[in-house]
């Protein structure tokens, strides 16, 4: 059984950076607390610690909870893929395999790269990359599972 797994250090050096900036968001908290501030400054500040809050806080949940954990985000193995779920994917019901770029949802909040397993049944399995592989590794995990997928489709 093969797994993808991804790099603690870039998990982590990417919750230190989040770490960073919603330290920002805290000292314009802090800010908005004293008494010598106009409504205009008011106003500015509030809205910069709420982008910070919005944009930055659910990748500093994330990005901490991989920098602590071994899980790997998925495995495969010649017969079928196997999700952190324990879902069983046979290689024989999917038709397609594609590599989502990253978005934004409608609440423009970034959404992660992930890998779509188009099935035979017309249904399809995300699976979620949630920012910690990098380009290189995401395309050179998707040559290697269109290449497993190829591999068992003749068997």
């Amino acid at each position: 059984m093969h797994s993808i797994s991804y790099r603690r250090k870039l998990a982590f050096g990417k919750a230190m950076a989040a770490l960073i900036i919603i330290s920002g968001c805290f000292l314009l908290v802090y800010a908005l607390t004293g008494d010598n501030l106009g409504i205009a400054e008011a106003i500015y500040y509030a809205s910069g610690m709420l982008i910070g809050f919005w944009f930055v806080g659910p990748q500093l949940i994330l990005m901490l909870r991989f920098s602590f954990s071994k899980k790997p985000l998925f495995s495969y193995d010649h017969n079928h893929i196997v999700l952190n779920d324990g879902t069983l994917i046979p290689w024989s019901s999917i038709q397609k395999i594609e590599l989502h770029e990253s978005s934004m949802n409608k609440w423009v909040q970034s959404v992660p790269p992930f890998y779509r397993l188009k099935l035979k049944n017309r249904k399809h399995v995300d699976i979620n990359t949630y920012h910690v592989l990098s380009t290189d590794e995401l395309n050179k995990t998707l040559k290697l599972l269109r290449g497993v997928h190829n591999g068992a489709g003749t068997k």
